[in-house]
């Protein structure tokens, strides 16, 4: 058995430190709240907002080779459904993008999905964002991970928004743990 003798800076410059030591914080500090609604995940322009299931798959491009973490919480609605998708860079753990697909009342008073999406080539549609989080995958089949996501613009018919507000939305407090992956570089 060793001590580590490393600096704080040792455990910034390796990510699976990182990672662990950021899934450690979210263990301790965010016990998984359930609602009538499901599972709460977050704040949507300062709104609670609760998944009803989750997963996760993290795989390489055949191309690029970049390895990917895709995490997807998804909200049965009564009619139709809600899901934010978060990307995360699988080598530094960090998040990369974010899509969302949200019901809200059109200017007739009927629900219809609105589409939002960031990414570093999609900043122009959204130059205020800022986005960040991590993501901890070094238990085999559960991952766990943060994000605050501000100012995503609509992608499409902000206009025929009852409420222009959500044409902008932030997600605040997001906090995850215990979500099922699969890594498709792994054997079963």
């Amino acid at each position: 058995m060793a001590c580590n003798n490393g600096t704080e800076k040792d455990s910034q410059n390796n990510p699976e430190e990182k990672a662990t030591e950021t899934a450690q914080t979210i263990d301790k500090k965010t016990p998984a709240k359930t609602t009538t609604k499901g599972t709460y995940l977050c704040k949507i322009n300062g709104e609670d907002w609760a998944y009803t299931k989750a997963s996760g798959i993290v795989s390489t491009h055949a191309k690029t080779k970049e390895r990917t973490a895709l995490i997807t919480f998804k909200r049965k609605l009564e009619k139709g459904s809600e899901n934010i998708q978060l990307y995360y860079d699988a080598n530094t753990f960090e998040l990369i993008k974010t899509t969302l697909q949200l019901k809200f009342k059109n200017k007739d008073g009927k629900l219809f999905t609105c589409y939002y999406e960031i990414s570093p080539p999609l900043k122009k549609h959204s130059p205020q964002n800022t986005m960040s989080g991590n993501i901890d995958i070094s238990n085999s089949s559960s991952a766990s991970g943060t994000a605050e996501i501000t100012n995503i613009n609509i992608r499409y018919e902000k206009g025929k928004l009852l409420d222009s507000k959500n044409g902008t939305i932030s997600l605040t407090d997001l906090k995850f743990s215990g979500v099922g992956y699969s890594d498709t570089d792994k054997p079963f």
